[in-house]
């Protein structure tokens, strides 16, 4: 059996398929916060449409067929403006302002149509109507691929290859109708531009829910109050097993119960706040900091040695002790185990750094104080600044 696809049944689908997107889009808009643009493309879906509704109703020879000619084209302009600032603002994050700009390209529409009568010759009309489609939708395939570089997700390439396939699928259909010369035969066009509105449409949704998996991904590996890693970053980035050289330390807030019970938890809290800006500061490419739990930072040093380890924990103990927080001194002692050249477990060189540690607050606090690596207790009390 043979199925015939003449333009009116294919522009009564593509109406009911710009219906179906806009509802997607308005839906995953208003589910995410990470879908913001959405909407605005989900509005550009309608306008089309509306457009698509018009031309299926603008016969030559009908008394309103240029007033329906012109609003085709002028709504097509629209909503392409409407597509391309939706995917800028989706893209980039941030709205687009003022959004009033997407009416000039509209305007401009009716101004030449009622100076020049384009809209009345259908060639010409199907050619400005596709041809804007053509570079709205690969300016925002370039938009998406553009900024690719600031958020690397895989659903970015997603859109912007639906974007940049819709865009030159209208660059064909201008062309089409410029030469008059039709092939692909245009039935098929109509049906791959359908296909790939949908495929804009499931493409947006699918960033959506990728943005929202890595925002959720990065809340379950970050500490609410420092902004660092949490103890399941660190042992997420830390090998489970050592090398010759790699060192753990383990920071602890000196007198800390005293300082809250003091001064309060605000001040508490921000006492650990600058405590975890002190030691970022001075992270080097490979390190891996994180808040261990309540007062304690911990701080894996790859490849650096114990007399590297040393200098950079103490680096890090004199920043905090230099830090102002209100009218308060928060101080932190250290404690240092580094591997031995057979290599160890990371979980026997916490339990190393943990026993330097309590060393260092034994010394006085303020200090760091290094393990040789052994069982805990094992803390030499010599290499103590």
């Amino acid at each position: 059996m043979t199925i015939a696809l003449d333009l009116p049944t294919i522009l009564f689908v593509l109406q009911a398929s710009y219906l179906a997107g806009a509802m997607a889009l308005g839906y995953a808009r208003y589910r995410s916060p990470d879908a913001a643009g959405a909407e605005i493309i989900a509005v550009g879906f309608l306008v089309l449409a509306l457009g698509a509704l018009m031309a299926s109703n603008a016969e030559f020879g009908n008394p309103l067929y240029a007033a329906r000619s012109l609003a085709n084209v002028s709504l097509g302009t629209l909503a392409y403006a409407l597509f391309l600032a939706g995917a800028m603002e989706l893209s980039r994050r941030r709205p687009i302002r003022p959004l009033w700009i997407v009416l000039l390209p509209p305007l401009v529409t009716v101004a030449a149509g009622i100076l020049t009568g384009f809209h009345t010759i259908n060639w010409l009309r199907a050619m400005v109507f596709n041809g804007t489609s053509a570079v709205a939708m690969l300016t925002a395939a370039w938009v998406f691929y553009r900024d690719g570089r600031t958020e690397p997700l895989a659903g970015r390439r997603i859109v912007a290859l639906a974007f940049a396939a819709t865009g030159a699928d209208s660059l064909m259909m201008a062309t089409e109708f410029a030469t008059g010369t039709f092939w692909p035969p245009l039935a098929l066009c109509f049906v791959l531009l359908l296909a790939l509105k949908f495929a804009i449409a499931l493409s947006v949704i699918i960033l959506t829910m990728e943005r929202t998996m890595a925002k959720l991904d990065r809340l379950a590996h970050t500490d609410a109050l420092t902004g660092l890693g949490n103890r399941r970053c660190f042992f997420e980035a830390v090998p489970a097993n050592l090398q010759a050289g790699d060192a753990i330390v383990v920071f602890d807030a000196d007198r800390f119960k005293k300082l809250n019970d003091t001064w309060g938890h605000a001040v508490g809290d921000d006492a650990l706040q600058a405590i975890a800006r002190a030691l970022a500061a001075h992270l080097r490419d490979g390190d891996v900091l994180a808040r261990h739990g309540g007062e304690e930072f911990i701080l894996f040093l790859p490849a650096t040695g114990e007399a590297g380890a040393l200098a950079i924990a103490d680096t890090m103990r004199a920043a905090v002790d230099a830090a102002t927080i209100a009218d308060v001194r928060a101080t932190i002692s250290a404690g240092i185990a580094i591997s031995p050249a057979s290599g160890t477990s990371l979980e026997h060189l916490i339990r190393a750094a943990d026993a330097a540690l309590y060393d260092a607050k034994a010394a006085g606090r303020n200090t760091c104080r290094v393990s040789r690596g052994g069982e805990p207790g094992e803390a030499d009390a010599s290499p103590t600044i």
